[in-house]
């Protein structure tokens, strides 16, 4: 039997990666300004000169757009917090449930948590995302005549990002439709960013890819172990192109086919090659209804050109594919992330200075809004360990 050594580079560039991020900071340790021990932030005044020209250009655009993004910014804060508490209760008391929220590390994979990042997909897109996200306070504030001290690079631990610093005490002396535009610009922008990204996908990059493929049948994510389909032998290799005998028109027409099945009736998946007699279990979510144990079916292509050119072009257009549809992801996440009613993060300061305007006496408002951010913070915990230690029960007992 071979000895399976890939996941050695696999592991070993990741770690050659962070390690040269970490050996840069220290070499160049009196260049940055270390927060918490675990931030690094090296000040520049570079794209200082863009955002400037941005918001003066296009002053009113700015202003419109950040004042939009005040309703979505206190429309996420409630939301957030509540899917917070909502997946909380799931993590307790609903057995198999998935955690609403998790660490993101690309390239590593953290125990318990129902979502792995690619490494370099991770990488780039999680520094667009938060350069991104900068940039919409500096623009923001900026249009508003604010001051923007600096911009650069930040480290959090191995991670790295970009930051926009505005003048803070100029910041909170202005009006709070002022504060609040520039504190919502960040999350709002992220929004954005992930809707335009969505729209180069379906619009640009999927079409043109479709182009130079034809559909070979339908495939699967993952074939979960201990399932119908796991104990028939499909695995998540296997391409299938017929039902019950039947040729299948993609993987809508196989969920649509599964999702009128029972427990207990037996269905047939195969190809010209072979085929696997599944008897369906009772759904996880849904009484009554069939399941084999598969997850994200798809529809599988092949390159239909022998082109050298256009094989290279259409592998270009998969990997950019896959770079915004991280995007979209980490920028939907982030942008959720930073509206948490929750100490320095955005949501948190957009609630501080709401707190300012309705409650009597600046002292009892700093006093709730750090109890929120308190209970927000132990909400945040829990939901980040429970993952954790359900799988290190799940670990122990095997």
């Amino acid at each position: 039997m071979a000895l399976d050594l890939s996941w050695i580079w696999q592991y070993t560039h990741i770690i050659l990666f962070y390690v040269a991020i970490a050996l840069i900071i220290y070499h160049n340790r009196k260049r940055f300004d270390f927060q918490a021990k675990f931030i690094a932030l090296y000040r520049t005044t570079v794209g200082l000169r863009f955002m400037d020209r941005l918001a003066s250009r296009h002053r009113e655009l700015v202003r419109i757009l950040g004042l939009a993004g005040i309703g979505i910014g206190f429309l996420g804060m409630v939301a957030i917090f509540i899917t917070l508490l909502h997946s909380l209760w799931n993590l307790l008391f609903v057995p198999d449930s998935l955690p609403g929220v998790s660490l993101v590390i690309p390239g590593v994979r953290i125990p318990g948590s129902p979502i792995f990042v690619p490494f370099w997909y991770g990488i780039i897109a999680l520094f667009i995302v938060v350069l991104v996200h900068e940039a919409a306070h500096g623009i923001v504030a900026r249009s508003y005549g604010m001051k923007v001290k600096s911009s650069g690079i930040v480290f959090f631990g191995p991670l790295i990002g970009a930051f926009v610093e505005p003048e803070e005490k100029q910041l909170r002396r202005r009006p709070d439709v002022e504060q609040y535009s520039v504190y919502a610009a960040g999350p709002f922008s992220n929004l954005l960013l992930a809707l335009v990204a969505a729209a180069v996908l379906l619009f640009a990059v999927v079409p043109l890819g479709q182009m130079l493929v034809e559909p070979v049948g339908v495939g699967f994510d993952e074939v979960q172990q201990g399932y119908p389909a796991d104990a028939a032998g499909l695995t998540a290799g296997t391409v299938i192109t017929m039902y019950d005998g039947e040729n299948l028109s993609g993987g809508e027409d196989l969920i649509q086919r599964l999702s009128c099945t029972v427990p207990g009736e037996t269905v047939t998946l195969g190809n010209a090659n072979a085929s696997y007699a599944i008897t369906t279990a009772e759904h996880p979510d849904i009484p009554g209804r069939g399941y084999i144990g598969v997850v994200g079916v798809n529809d599988e292509y092949r390159i239909a050109t022998d082109s050298i050119l256009l094989r290279g072009w259409y592998h270009a257009l998969t990997w950019i594919g896959g770079l915004l549809r991280w995007v979209i992801i980490l920028s939907v996440g982030i942008g959720a992330a930073n509206l948490l009613p929750l100490g320095p993060v955005d949501g948190g300061r957009i609630l501080q200075v709401a707190l300012h305007r309705t409650v009597k006496g600046r002292r009892k408002a700093d006093r709730i809004w750090k109890q929120v951010s308190v209970l927000t913070l132990a909400v945040l915990i829990l939901n980040l360990i429970f993952p954790l230690i359900r799988w290190l029960a799940s670990f122990i007992r095997l």
